[in-house]
């Protein structure tokens, strides 16, 4: 009973033909960069719906046909927050996750009060709230996110410009308590409530195939799940007593609790409570800068060089030395780095730093061992460590996490922890097809 899983995700696209009797679980797994972002000016962030979509016909096409025509449903996920706009036969620019329009207008702030929520830039309400401001929603008859449009175009159907818990969740003005949008907020922000899509329990089928190349017509289409949940969903063998770390440009830490531990838990600002499956709840921080955080160090050495009018060093050569260089540190340097380069979600304002900094303690060896500590340090200490004591490891995902080996120790130093890598491809992707797999399979 095989499943497709998409994931439209910031970067790249990736389709999955996952079938569980295959040996690792994934089966067929295709993958890439969609190059969807458009010239926006400072601050904004904006792809472009139709080249994502051209990504995915573009990878179902690099499937056998025999395979895809035993595709008995399809699951979606990707980037959450961010949000479109449609009309008839026509979409907006996607705004992401990553867009700061409302905070470059000076409207942030404002838009918090109005709505008493904690909203943050690239929460799809804090950009449909700013493009209510300048009078831009008028002409619009819905709005959805990229997979819940990716929906509309795989079933042919605008009724199914729906959402879920989980991805509703992401654009800051959902209800936990009636598990629907928060209306009077939504007013209060000036979001018309006929543009927000209908909000439908996770695995629910938002509608059937309908014209796509390779696919036979009348395949049930589950409404996206978020990307976030449906990664951890791809890669749990034991859900509630592992935790999930992914380290790709950003950061996560995610783990799954009970309603009964989320209504003891004060949460830190750094931190939040996410929709899951079954009543359960995902308590996550991600901070905006992980694997990037890594890159920035291998940027910052190439640039002096350059500047000393010496060639740079091949990037991933050069990473691969720093983190080799790590463990050389002085374990007495006693360097502090807080790799809050993009500043955060919570706090914008608040940008990276380096502390304790001596005259003899300031070598790269030192600063890659700090910098691996403090990109760990700020995923561990955002929630009590007694939370993570009824778990028995840390499952690590994102390319940062496979391949940086200094990252890897301070995880297990961290956590306390074992870390290990599992072999899936495209967790999202996976994930998604795994609800697909389940929902069907209840339904039959």
């Amino acid at each position: 009973m095989p499943t497709l899983g998409i994931d439209l995700g910031t970067t790249k696209t990736a389709v999955v033909l996952y079938d569980p009797e295959t040996p690792d679980a994934s089966g067929w797994a295709r993958s890439r960069e969609h190059h969807a972002a458009r010239p926006a000016a400072p601050g904004f962030a904006e792809q472009d719906a139709g080249k994502i979509y051209d990504s995915v016909l573009q990878l179902l096409a690099e499937f056998p046909r025999k395979e895809l025509a035993r595709v008995e449903a399809v699951g979606l996920t990707g980037q959450m927050h961010s949000v479109l706009l449609g009309r008839d036969d026509e979409v907006s620019p996607i705004a992401t996750w990553q867009d700061k329009r409302a905070s470059i207008a000076g409207h942030l702030e404002e838009f918090r009060q109005k709505s008493g929520l904690p909203l943050a830039d690239g929460f799809g309400a804090v950009t449909l709230a700013e493009l209510a401001r300048q009078g831009e929603l008028d002409r619009w008859d819905y709005a959805a996110t990229p997979a819940g449009w990716l929906a509309m175009r795989l079933t042919g159907n605008p009724a199914a410009a729906v959402t879920d818990p989980t991805f509703a969740a992401s654009w800051g003005i959902f209800s936990q308590e009636t598990n629907d949008w928060a209306w009077e907020k939504a007013a209060a922000l000036g979001i018309p409530a006929q543009l927000l899509p209908k909000v439908v329990p996770s695995g629910s089928v938002a509608g059937y195939t309908r014209a796509l190349p390779g696919i036979p017509e009348g395949v049930p289409v589950l409404a996206p799940f978020g990307d976030n949940q449906a990664s951890v969903l791809g890669t749990a063998r034991e859900l509630e007593r592992e935790l999930f770390l992914t380290l790709g440009t950003g950061a996560q830490l995610s783990f799954v609790i009970s309603p009964e531990q989320a209504a003891t838990l004060t949460l830190p600002p750094a931190a939040e409570l996410r929709p899951f499956l079954g009543g359960k709840m995902l308590a996550v921080t991600a901070p905006l800068c992980g694997g990037r955080a890594w890159a920035w160090l291998g940027n910052v050495v190439n640039g002096i060089l350059c500047s000393l009018g010496i060639e740079p060093l091949p990037e991933k050569m050069l990473l691969d030395r720093l983190d080799e260089l790590a463990f050389d540190a002085d374990p007495a340097a006693n360097l502090e780095v807080a790799p809050h380069f993009l500043g955060e979600r919570h706090a914008p304002s608040e940008f990276g730093s380096i502390r304790g900094i001596t005259l003899e303690n300031f070598t790269l060896p030192n600063l890659a061992d700090a910098l691996a500590a403090g990109i760990v340090r700020n995923l561990a200490d955002v929630f009590p460590h007694e939370l993570y004591r009824n778990h028995i490891r840390v499952v690590g995902s994102g390319n940062c996490v496979r391949y940086c080996r200094s990252i890897q120790r301070e995880i297990e130093r961290q956590f306390e922890l074992p870390l290990e890598l599992r072999s899936v491809r495209e967790e999202a992707a996976v994930g998604a097809a795994k609800l697909a797999l389940s929902s069907i399979s209840r339904a039959s």
